[in-house]
């Protein structure tokens, strides 16, 4: 780190706005690389990146030494994105919860609707207690979007076989979790 970089962190450390500009043009190409590396989306990485400079502008007064400046915000940014990632993975969890009681009619259950942790839990507490293959079936099918014919090549099943056993393990889901939900 050049002394003219070392005492230009500093001053943003202490408050200087335009100090702080001149860190943010220093960092932001890394910062975003390293964000983007991780969420593999330019907005939402514009995003992370614009999150990092407010916090670590926020929290400037605990960084005492500017030589760490560039670890410290690179660790903001990253755990800033892995946060996004892991919110977005909770996300789309939920939808493909949300997917699958919807397709065995159970998306609004006579008792009440289910919050979002709750969906989860009464769902996959179900899937667990179906026999293996039905539950391999609805997995295929409805999580991972196997086609039938898929799903007949994937289970070494015929057609007919394999519509049989989805009619039956989404009967079996209905049943479970119409029980599960009531005694929520």
């Amino acid at each position: 780190m050049t002394d003219d970089l070392h005492d230009t962190i500093k001053a943003a450390m202490e408050g200087d706005p335009s100090a702080f500009e001149a860190v943010i043009r220093q960092y932001s190409r890394l910062v975003f690389s390293q964000v983007h590396a991780i969420v593999q989306d330019p907005h939402e990485s514009e995003d992370i990146v614009q999150d990092a400079f407010l916090k670590a502008y926020t929290y400037r007064i605990r960084l005492r030494e500017p030589a760490k400046f560039k670890p410290w915000l690179l660790a903001i940014a990253k755990n800033l994105a892995r946060d996004r990632v892991r919110r977005r993975s909770k996300v789309v969890q939920y939808v493909e919860d949300v997917r699958v009681l919807a397709i065995a009619g159970l998306d609004t259950l006579p008792s009440r609707r289910l919050e979002h942790d709750e969906t989860s839990d009464v769902l996959h507490d179900a899937l667990r207690t179906l026999p293996e293959h039905h539950r391999e079936a609805v997995e295929l099918r409805y999580l991972q979007n196997y086609s039938h014919r898929e799903i007949e090549t994937r289970l070494g099943l015929s057609n007919g076989s394999v519509r049989g056993i989805l009619n039956r393990a989404m009967t079996g889901l209905r049943r479970i979790v119409r029980d599960r939900s009531q005694d929520l």
